[in-house]
């Protein structure tokens, strides 16, 4: 019996060093919080601008793109842009804008004959312009009426590409080309400019610096917090698979009902669903030799830094939980549509954004706010992406 009583004894001794061994005290120092957040836009703003100075100094680290070239970008940020364009000019670059405009055919003026090209994402064109085969399975020309109505004069030519007029064409033209006869409008967004940018290789090597400084950074702030709760999610290693599993589950059917709020809106709104820019650029990246640099940054470097941003920080600062997935959900959102061309490009296209935020938070949530959680599902979600866009594109 005494026995029995000293073994007690003993366990109760040790039972709070036991239990403070498998879970450390758990870190609730704000100030962390709040420099992490203000770490991220001070490198999202101020090391931002200082890289792409530095860059500039580098041969061949800036691109140029010359009018032609402008016209293709306006069309990629445009879904309801048209341009008509030399077949020599346009070879030079179809390679690279061929996974996002199309080429309805060839129009003949005299000696000139000109590319039909305009956004592969503008399903009107498909039913107003483009003529069909028998089965409807391939495009086989286009309707000449309906094209030239669209470059006659305003008054009396096409000017929408839907019926309740709320998409209106917009004609992109170099000022140097040579124009055919049968362009009488004057509505045209002339070109007359050159651009640069950083070279894809340079734009993968410029965001793989930016999130490896920030994940140091964060790493200062936030260490204590990521080694709590990686040690808590050791303590359920054989739940993992369940976790990852039912994150990416909600994943794909955040992904399914995000689709069908994007044409719904898009529907409602008469604006077709295009490719947001965001995924443009990363897929740009993914063909350039910075592949190795936008794999790291896209796959496993972003998922942690904007998981300790979005979710750890933001949670640990607001007290009411609701009130931080909503805030977690819309920054996260419109951090990734900074650079739509348009509101209502970014509210559809934003859709998806916005759902993922509110996946990630639940998920976060529902671990009992174990940012390992959400950081193993983001990191996996990206990892697929990433495949999915090298294969495809």
């Amino acid at each position: 019996m005494n026995d029995n009583n000293e073994i007690i004894e003993f366990e109760d001794l040790f039972k709070e060093e036991i239990k403070q061994r498998n879970e450390p005290p758990k870190p609730e120092d704000k100030k962390n919080y709040v420099y992490a957040i203000l770490s991220y836009i001070l490198v999202m703003f101020v090391l931002n601008a200082l890289l792409l100075t530095a860059f500039q100094s580098i041969p061949g680290a800036i691109k140029t793109y010359t009018k032609d070239e402008i016209v293709l970008e306006e069309l990629l940020n445009d879904v309801s842009g048209i341009t008509l364009m030399e077949p020599a000019v346009y070879e030079q670059y179809r390679d690279e804008y061929d996974a996002y405009l199309d080429v309805l055919g060839t129009a003949t003026s005299g000696i000139y004959e000109h590319y039909i090209i305009y956004n592969a994402s503008n399903t009107y064109v498909d039913e107003l312009l483009a003529i069909w085969n028998v089965d409807h399975t391939e495009v086989i020309g286009y309707d000449e009426t309906v094209f030239y109505s669209i470059y006659a004069d305003e008054s009396i030519g096409l000017n929408y590409w839907d019926a309740d007029e709320t998409l209106e064409i917009t004609r992109y033209q170099t000022d140097e080309q040579t124009l055919p006869s049968y362009f009488l409008t004057v509505d045209v967004e002339f070109i007359d400019y050159t651009g640069s940018s950083l070279a894809p290789f340079y734009a993968s090597l410029y965001q793989f610096l930016i999130y490896l400084v920030l994940i140091l950074l964060l790493l200062k702030f936030l260490l204590k917090d990521l080694k709590y709760d990686f040690k808590r999610f050791k303590l359920v290693k054989n739940q993992w698979a369940v976790i990852i599993i039912t994150g990416y589950l909600y994943v794909v059917l955040g992904n399914y009902l995000s689709s069908l709020i994007s044409t719904l809106l898009s529907n409602a709104l008469s604006i077709p669903i295009s490719e947001s820019v965001n995924q443009m650029s990363i897929v740009r990246m993914l063909n350039s030799n910075g592949v190795v640099f936008i794999v790291l940054s896209a796959v496993f470097i972003g998922p942690i830094v904007e998981e300790l941003i979005f979710r750890k920080s933001i949670f640990g600062l607001i007290k009411n939980q609701h009130v931080a997935l909503a805030v977690s959900t819309i920054v996260f959102g419109a951090i990734h549509l900074t650079a739509e061309a348009s509101l209502s490009a970014a509210l559809i296209n934003g859709v998806s954004y916005f759902t993922m935020g509110l996946i990630f938070g639940y998920i976060y949530l529902k671990n009992d706010k174990n940012i390992m959680a959400p950081i193993v599902v983001h990191i996996l979600v990206n990892l697929i992406s990433v495949v999915a866009s090298i294969f495809l594109f």
